[in-house]
């Protein structure tokens, strides 16, 4: 995504209006190409050569910030090796004081008769035999892959990267979704999931139980108005965008904090932005892959099931689990998540479920919300909702879920 000193943005009547590229633009896709030339793995270059060889791909280009934001877009895709974890300015000391001191004791030496000497006497450094005895110095990082990438993929996530980038700076955002596609409301509130937002669900319309409302009204906190750890929320919100802009029909509103003064935000699918998610499970943080694996290696009377309904709360609120588990007599229970910057929705999940004892579903709490005292009471106290909630920190264990999932099917 794009920092704020790459984004391109006009102010109008108090509306942002990102400065989108026309991503058939015949001048940017052969820009995008050879910034993409540059970046080579068959070469393997360092960073250092990469910058030269971007550098002359972007000189003269009519928009400077234009074409640096676009090679941010194309560095996004590439890794690069890091260095072996050695005290290398300690290593680097020991190789020149050998040097010297070989230089001082041996005068009229001959410049074989000096490597030789200096490779037995430094044979045990960590740094001889390498090819550079700099490789921890950020230009020279080597690039090891670049991500496939076309140029138009470039500029299409550069259109993408426009928005991103105000969206680290969002203090709320109201997103309406007119889908009636199961598959990608799921899809989108599985994103929301793990990327954990911050988040309220409304239904428009008369959906009961597990029906798929036609349309949903989300309210997502931004990290403007997030005091505990704001740039990370912020980064994992900017991440989520894409998965909006793969619906049909979407709408949003984002008020956004932007050069000392609040400003709004208004797209929709009009707008022409691409997703990149794709492929869903490439994005699923190790820790729920994790997490599915062990659970199917090591619990036998409990399956996770996919196609988690969207559960109505009270009113128009709706929920949708994280997980569901399938026991093997037949019951389905659904798991919910709330990390740690859910406190402000605990509550009413509490006062839900006091009230539908019979709901399939429990709850796992990060421990970090304990810190507010009357949860940690209610929690304490309340004997009723014990068998369906569970404690964590950061993210929940197997053993822990199965604990819960067992107690409330004894309840």
């Amino acid at each position: 995504m794009l920092t704020k000193d790459l984004i391109l943005c006009k102010m109008a009547n108090g509306r942002l209006k990102p400065q989108f590229v026309d991503t058939s633009d015949t001048e940017l896709i052969d820009l995008a190409e050879r910034l993409l030339a540059a970046y080579d793995p068959s070469n393997s270059p360092i960073r250092e050569e990469i910058e030269e060889l971007a550098t002359q791909a972007a000189q003269g280009f009519r928009t400077p910030k234009l074409a640096q934001g676009i090679l941010k877009i194309v560095d996004d895709q590439a890794v690069f090796s890091s260095p072996q974890d050695m005290d290398y300015p300690a290593a680097r000391f020991s190789l020149f004081k050998k040097a010297a001191e070989i230089i001082r004791a041996h005068p009229g030496q001959t410049e074989e008769q000096y490597q030789q000497r200096l490779a037995q006497a430094t044979a045990d450094n960590p740094l001889a035999a390498r090819e550079s005895i700099y490789e921890d110095l950020p230009e020279n990082d080597r690039l090891v892959k670049l991500a496939f990438i076309t140029p138009k993929q470039v500029l299409e996530r550069y259109n993408c990267g426009l928005v991103q980038g105000l969206l680290l700076h969002a203090g709320s955002i109201q997103l309406t979704v007119h889908d009636t596609d199961p598959a990608k409301l799921r899809r989108l509130f599985k994103y929301l999931k793990f990327f954990r937002l911050l988040a309220r669900i409304s239904a428009d319309n008369n959906a009961e139980g597990e029906n798929t409302p036609e349309k949903l009204s989300i309210v997502i906190d931004g990290p403007a108005s997030i005091f505990d750890q704001s740039k990370r929320y912020g980064f994992q919100l900017a991440c989520f965008f894409p998965a909006v802009c793969a619906l049909d029909h979407w709408s949003m509103r984002a008020e956004i904090n932007w050069k000392e003064s609040k400003r709004f935000l208004v797209l929709d699918e009009s707008s022409g932005l691409v997703s990149h998610y794709h492929n869903f499970t490439a994005y699923v943080p190790e820790e729920i892959q994790l997490f599915h694996r062990y659970f199917k290696e090591s619990v036998k009377d409990w399956t996770i099931v996919g196609n988690a309904p969207f559960i109505r709360g009270d009113g128009n609120d709706v929920a949708f689990p994280d997980f569901s588990f399938q026991h093997a007599g037949g019951t389905i229970v659904h798991l919910e998540l709330f990390h740690r910057w859910h406190a402000t929705q605990i509550m009413t999940r509490l006062d839900w479920l006091k009230k539908n004892p019979s709901a399939p579903l429990v709850v796992g709490i990060d421990r970090f919300l304990l810190k507010d005292e009357a949860l940690q009471s209610r929690l304490e106290t309340d004997d009723a909702l014990k068998p369906r909630i569970f404690l964590f920190s950061d993210y929940p264990t197997v053993d822990k879920t199965l604990r819960c999932l067992n107690a409330f099917m004894s309840v």
